[in-house]
């Protein structure tokens, strides 16, 4: 439990830090969360799109795409949800929020509800949560708040650094090992969905898969672009069999599987050990070709966000 709150605390410094130098950070970037909600949007049975309209006013889905993110200011009177009574009731009543944007299982490791890389507070009891609420078996918040966190997390838990961690033998810092093993992994050797992971002096590998590489896929274009260049891919094994209650778990899983290559090649440079021997910072060197690569796993990636987004909520609202 320490060092899951490490954790959770080492992301929320990073998110303010990049908060209070370059505005609102968005995992996926803004484009990439627009981009999955009006995939689902497209997609949406006529049923399905009814019951949206009669929670949003609309179907406008990517005009909520963001919200969850946008509480991370609220705490620093800063950002669109700066004024928002509901925001600044929403944080106080879910203290904890931050950690619902991801869950940081080892590489390649299946999604365990009792395993040690399980949170109630990670993204998959998050999008549980939701769904419950827009099924009428909660009322922990409105429908119109879950539906907001529904759209987004679905879409964080796509971003494979959201759903997956390298964990790393730091005996000797200078030269860190990747661990695979999960039956070795110490949490405090946990780099943070890759924020602890710099290719520049000022560049994460967290902020590269956010951003980088979705406006390399939008070639400049915004959402809009994405949205054209995304609508016909259909990537093999997007459909999820069983009962969509455990959609979110296999999501994880297999966020956390295609995690493995975006670690596929890095190179691991001197580490910096934080007092308690947890990973604060390493130096990491991108293989050659990476972007190239990493762009069809973005758009795969993006693609399966929006397609499972709409079939969750054509069986929750449909």
């Amino acid at each position: 439990m320490m060092w899951r709150l490490l954790r959770a605390w080492h992301r929320v410094a990073i998110v303010v830090a990049a908060l209070s130098v370059v505005g609102p950070a968005y995992p996926w970037g803004m484009e990439g969360h627009r981009t999955v909600a009006e995939l689902a949007r497209e997609r949406l049975t006529p049923a399905a799109r009814a019951a949206v309209v009669k929670i949003l006013g609309n179907d406008d889905l990517a005009a909520i795409a963001v919200w969850a993110d946008d509480l991370r200011a609220v705490a620093r009177h800063q950002g669109p949800l700066a004024n928002d009574p509901e925001a600044h009731a929403f944080n106080a009543k879910f203290p904890h929020n931050y950690s619902w944007h991801y869950v940081d299982l080892p590489l390649g490791a299946p999604y365990v509800d009792d395993s040690p890389f399980a949170s109630p507070d990670d993204v998959v009891h998050a999008i549980r949560r939701s769904v419950a609420v827009l099924e009428g078996r909660s009322d922990e918040m409105t429908r119109l708040v879950a539906l907001r966190l529904l759209v987004h997390f679905v879409g964080d838990l796509h971003q494979p650094l959201h759903a997956a961690n390298g964990y790393y033998d730091l005996s000797d810092p200078a030269h860190p090992r990747l661990l695979t093993d999960p039956a070795r992994i110490d949490e405090a050797t946990g780099d943070h969905g890759g924020n602890s992971l710099f290719y520049a002096h000022a560049a994460e590998l967290h902020a590269y898969w956010d951003t980088v590489l979705v406006r390399r896929l939008a070639g400049g274009g915004g959402d809009r672009a994405l949205v054209a260049r995304l609508a016909s891919v259909q990537p093999a094994g997007w459909q999820t069999p069983g009962d969509y209650h455990t959609w979110a778990a296999a999501w994880a899983t297999d966020s956390s599987r295609v995690a493995v290559g975006v670690y596929a090649g890095l190179a691991f440079g001197p580490a910096t050990l934080g007092r308690r021997g947890q990973l604060e910072r390493m130096t990491i060197q991108l293989p050659d070709g990476y972007a190239a690569r990493s762009e069809p796993v973005v758009a795969d990636q993006l693609a399966k966000a929006g397609l499972r987004l709409a079939e969750l909520l054509n069986r929750i609202l449909g």
